[in-house]
C-alpha cells in the first residue's frame, strides 16, 4: 500500500509538471501572437480626449486659471502680512522696512507684468494690402502669414511671433506681451526665493511655539504621599491656539516649493530660448532642421540668432535710448519691431 501512495505521488508530481509545461507553453504562444503595441497611436489615443477638452473648453478654463493666479497671489501675500510682518516686526524695525519695501518690489512687478500679459494683444498679421511683399497665406485663417507667425487653434487665428498659448493668461504668448509673459515669470521666481529666505525662520518660529490649545486645562499638580496638591500656579497657562497659523504657514511653503520648482524650470527653459533666438515653437522646427543639416555634414544656422547679448536687446526692447532699467521696473515699451519683419542683422544701428 505504501508502495502504491508513493507511485501515486510520484505520477501526480509528473502529470503536474506537464500540464504546467503545456500551459506556459500556450501561454507563450497566445503571448506571441499578440501584435507589438504602436506607442505612437496609444499616445494619441491618450491625447484625443485632453485636446478635444482644450479645444473646446478652452476659454472657460482659462477663465479659472487666471482666477487661480490671482487667488495665489492674494493667499501668499496675505500669509505673508499676516505671519511674516509681525514676527520680522517683533525681530527688527529697521530690517522689516528694508523686507517690505524689496517685498513691495517684487510685488509690484509680479502684479504690473501678469496684467500687461493678460491684456495685451500678442499680435495680429495686419491686412495684406499693408505687407504686399508678404506672400505667404495662412491655409487654416488665410490671413497674411509674416516669418515667424503661427496659427493659434485656440484663439483661431494667426499670431505674431507666437512662443505658444498659456492657458495661465488665457491668451497667446506672441511678439507684443513675450516680454510680459517672462518678466511675470521671473519676478515670480524672484518671490519665491524671496520668501523661501526670509520665511524660513518664520516656519522654525511656528512650528516650535508650544499649541497650548492641545493641552489639557487645568492646574498643575503633584503628589506628596497621600494628596494631591497644586504646584503654585495661580493661573492656568492661557490657550494659545496656533494649529491654523501652523496650517497656513505650511500651506504656503508646500505652494512656494511647487511654484519655485515649475516656474523655475521654465523661466530657465526660456532664458535658453530666448539666448539662441527661437521661440517654443522654432526650438521643435529648428531641432530637425539642426539634424538634417548634421546628417548632411553641415551647420543649422538660425537665421534670427544674432547673439545672445542682442537677442536679449531685442527681445526686452531695448532700443531708442531704452536701458536695463527698463527691465527692473515697470515699463509698458512695446518690442523692437512690428513682429512682420525680421532684419536686424542688417541693420545694427537700430538695434
Amino acid at each position: 500500500m505504501r508502495l502504491l501512495s508513493k507511485l501515486s505521488l510520484v505520477l501526480n508530481f509528473l502529470i503536474s509538471k506537464i500540464t504546467k509545461k503545456q500551459i506556459w507553453k500556450r501561454v507563450k504562444q497566445k503571448i506571441g501572437n499578440i501584435p507589438p503595441i504602436d506607442w505612437d497611436h496609444l499616445t494619441d489615443r491618450f491625447i484625443e480626449p485632453i485636446i478635444w477638452v482644450v479645444d473646446n473648453f478652452a476659454d472657460s478654463l482659462g477663465t479659472i486659471f487666471v482666477t487661480l493666479v490671482w487667488l495665489l497671489i492674494k493667499f501668499i501675500v496675505g500669509v505673508a502680512y499676516w505671519i511674516g510682518l509681525s514676527f520680522y516686526w517683533n525681530l527688527s524695525v529697521e530690517l522689516t522696512i528694508a523686507l517690505v519695501i524689496f517685498g513691495h518690489w517684487i510685488l509690484l512687478n509680479v502684479v504690473f507684468h501678469y496684467y500687461m500679459a493678460l491684456v495685451t494683444p500678442p499680435g495680429n498679421p495686419p491686412d495684406v494690402e499693408q505687407i504686399p511683399h508678404i506672400h505667404a497665406r495662412c491655409k487654416k485663417c488665410q490671413s497674411a502669414k509674416p516669418p515667424r507667425t503661427h496659427h493659434c487653434s485656440v484663439c483661431r487665428t494667426c499670431i505674431l511671433r507666437m512662443d505658444h498659448h498659456c492657458p495661465w493668461l488665457n491668451n497667446c504668448v506672441g511678439h507684443f506681451n513675450h516680454r510680459y509673459f517672462f518678466l511675470f515669470m521671473a519676478y515670480v521666481v524672484l518671490g519665491m526665493i524671496f520668501l523661501y529666505i526670509f520665511g524660513a525662520p518664520v516656519i522654525i518660529h511656528e512650528l516650535s511655539l508650544v499649541d497650548y490649545s492641545s493641552e489639557p486645562i487645568g492646574y498643575p499638580v503633584f503628589n506628596n504621599g497621600s494628596h494631591l496638591l497644586p504646584d503654585g500656579v495661580e493661573d492656568p497657562p492661557p490657550a494659545r491656539p496656533r494649529s491654523l497659523r501652523r496650517a497656513v504657514a505650511v500651506t504656503e511653503a508646500i505652494l512656494c516649493s511647487g511654484i519655485l520648482a515649475a516656474l523655475g524650470a521654465l523661466v530657465c527653459w526660456h532664458a535658453r530660448l530666448i539666448s539662441r533666438g527661437e521661440t517654443s515653437i522654432e526650438n521643435l522646427t529648428n531641432k530637425y532642421e539642426r539634424e538634417a543639416s548634421r546628417l548632411e555634414g553641415k551647420v543649422f544656422v538660425n537665421p534670427h540668432d544674432y547673439g545672445s547679448y542682442e537677442n536679449w536687446r531685442i527681445f526686452l526692447g531695448l532700443s531708442e535710448g531704452r536701458t536695463w532699467w527698463c527691465v527692473f521696473f515697470p515699463s509698458i515699451h512695446p518690442p523692437r519691431g512690428d513682429g512682420t519683419s525680421w532684419n536686424f542683422k542688417n541693420n545694427l544701428t537700430y538695434l
